[in-house]
């Protein structure tokens, strides 16, 4: 009911074509603004902003934002991945009311790999980047929780032996019981056979750690672009068009998951990537 009762309000935004006619076929950032509003309604990103932009207006579930958008703006940039840092930064930044994703985390949470079990971990007491042994990137913890669960149920783990339950000495675990655990709390199979198939089970979500002594630059380019992206231990910085006036400070190291996810893939997508320190 909801989708027919928006398909009824649908109208093509005849106030953008103006704004249309502008739009170029180039990487960067677009915003969506209201009428005499310093905050965007939303921002997004693509390769070509202006067949991106034209699918928002084609698109009957966005019809509330297409009747609040009085205009709409963009920023170039040389690329997909300088397109892709900027848009996370700036909703971080300016919260728009229409995004809903790549909202300003205070914390991460992740299963860090021990030989007493598997512990939990949060990004505000440890810096991701350089903490080895980490699986999967969780809102929170009971996140990680469900998580781990899920794995021990499709791989038949013992939540004991990973630490995450208690036993009752002499006794097997309670899902032995049910057919979810192969038994290695009741020694039928052994731990290092349990644990090999544990970190096969989780070895797709690991984290990496940071590759580099300190700062790197992504360098990307085209005609009339040419970006530098700082980025410090999976965290993004700023892009500027030259290495020579780069600031010394120091920044803070603190783990940011979206640059995270973004970065990982540009640094082997072959990118030029430049040491800085």
């Amino acid at each position: 009911m909801a989708r027919e009762h928006e398909s009824e309000l649908y109208r093509y935004p005849q106030q953008l074509r103006d704004t249309l006619e502008h739009l170029p076929r180039t990487p960067g950032v677009y915003f969506f603004w209201a009428a005499n509003s310093h905050i965007p309604l939303y921002i997004g990103k693509s390769v070509n902003i202006r067949s991106r932009v034209l699918s928002h207006l084609r698109t009957v579930r966005e019809a509330k934002l297409l009747r609040q958008t009085d205009r709409i703006t963009f920023t170039e940039t040389a690329g997909d991945i300088g397109a892709q840092l900027l848009e996370a930064t700036l909703i971080k930044q300016l919260i728009p009311l229409h995004n809903k994703q790549l909202r300003k985390q205070r914390a991460l949470f992740s299963l860090q790999w021990k030989e007493t079990g598997i512990a939990f971990v949060s990004s505000t007491e440890h810096n991701f980047a350089r903490t080895p042994n980490l699986y999967g990137l969780f809102r929170n913890k009971r996140a990680a929780m469900e998580f781990i669960r899920n794995l021990a149920d499709a791989q038949q783990l013992c939540l004991a032996t990973l630490g995450i339950e208690t036993q009752q000495r002499g006794r097997g675990c309670f899902r032995s019981m049910l057919g979810k655990c192969r038994g290695v709390c009741q020694g039928k199979e052994s731990i290092e056979e349990h644990n090999r198939r544990a970190l096969e089970a989780l070895s797709s979500w690991q984290i990496k750690m940071w590759p580099y002594e300190g700062r790197v630059a992504l360098h990307e380019q085209r005609e009339g672009f040419n970006d530098y992206h700082i980025i410090d231990h999976w965290r993004y910085i700023n892009t500027v068009n030259q290495l020579g006036k780069l600031p010394q400070e120091k920044h803070e190291n603190s783990f940011d998951g979206d640059s995270y996810r973004i970065l990982c893939r540009a640094l082997f997508s072959g990118v030029e990537v430049i040491p800085l320190d």
